[in-house]
């Protein structure tokens, strides 16, 4: 209850209520604050694992141990000079009945290239591609490639020898895919 001047009485109904009134934000400000606090004290104690960036594996060295798991040669190209293998594996994947052969390499400028091979169908080589159009078949190296494009420059270049299926999934410069492809027919027995 206030007085005649307007101002509240210490212990007044009124006043009780303006302090629940006022105080349940105020309060709901630092318990959210105290939380995020505790929360960032976790985050920067927690250790954080360390990441390679630079990534290098000797996709040659896993070629060569992982053949005899193989149902088919693996094709192992050379690559550019500058280049790198950031990964390299043979493994069934959980949502495909096949073994593949994958190698990822990266370059400069931005430029990537993987290469990924299996004894398989058409279907999945086609699923491979992301959706990406079909845009042009092309020979090289006596392999013929049909090449599918996506809006964003990534490139798919499909070849086969019978029913073991080589996927070339580039963002790279034409002459470095080009010899990349030339190296699968190459190899592709």
């Amino acid at each position: 209850m206030a007085d005649e001047s307007g101002v509240m009485l210490p212990g007044s109904r009124e006043e009780m209520r303006f302090l629940r009134r006022n105080s349940n934000w105020v309060n709901m400000v630092i318990a959210i604050l105290a939380c995020l606090a505790v929360v960032l004290g976790i985050l920067f104690l927690a250790p954080q694992p360390e990441v390679d960036a630079d990534r290098v594996v000797d996709y040659q060295g896993i070629a060569e141990q992982s053949q005899g798991n193989a149902d088919f040669d693996l094709i192992v190209p050379q690559i550019p000079r500058g280049w790198t293998s950031n990964e390299a594996s043979l493994e069934r994947f959980e949502d495909s009945e096949y073994t593949s052969w994958y190698m990822s390499f990266i370059g400069s400028e931005d430029q990537w290239v993987s290469i990924e091979q299996a004894r398989a169908s058409e279907n999945w080589a086609k699923k491979k591609t992301d959706d990406a159009v079909a845009a042009e078949k092309v020979t090289v190296g006596g392999a013929d490639f049909q090449i599918y494009r996506t809006d964003e420059a990534k490139e798919f270049w499909i070849t086969n020898k019978g029913d073991v299926y080589v996927v070339l999934t580039a963002t790279a410069a034409p002459d470095t895919v080009n010899s990349f492809a030339d190296q699968i027919a190459a190899q592709l027995k």
